[in-house]
């Protein structure tokens, strides 16, 4: 393996780096592929029916779903560079907004739900001491009450 300056592709992490990018880029060459077929199939099923257009091969679905890429954005993604200017990150103030109201609103539920399982823990912690007093006196307790309600009869 050839060395790099900072040996980072030189070690296990570095080399998983290097086949995760390697996988990623097979990933979408056979998702390109995969959607060519799509487009080819349904194509052919639905449009020389409806429309009485003709049957297309493989490569042409690739080159229409390259054209509605062109047009259209990456795969439903895109759209025009004004867009693109307002998704910067500080371009978003109605958005951040609504996220810090979220994050509040999500807090709130969240010490709630905490303070409940203290609650629930606190509750243990009664029942544990409970049972500790009755094996210790509760029995005792419960003998010289019955013992009196016995003279009461």
């Amino acid at each position: 393996m050839k060395k790099f300056k900072n040996d980072e592709y030189n070690t296990p992490e570095g080399a998983m780096k290097v086949l995760k990018v390697i996988g990623m880029v097979l990933l979408g060459i056979a998702a390109c592929f995969a959607f060519g077929l799509a487009i080819m199939l349904l194509w052919n099923w639905l449009m020389p029916m409806i429309f009485g257009l003709t049957v297309i091969t493989y490569w042409q679905g690739i080159g229409i779903l390259a054209l509605a890429s062109i047009l259209f954005g990456r795969f439903g993604g895109g759209g025009s560079s004004e867009k693109k200017k307002h998704r910067k990150k500080g371009d978003r103030p109605i958005r951040d907004s609504i996220k810090e109201e979220i994050r509040k609103e999500f807090e709130k539920e969240y010490k709630k739900e905490a303070a409940k399982e203290e609650g629930k823990q606190s509750n243990m912690d009664y029942e544990q001491m409970y049972e500790k007093w009755w094996a210790a006196e509760g029995e005792n307790r419960f003998e010289e009450y019955m013992s009196g309600s016995k003279k009461d009869d």
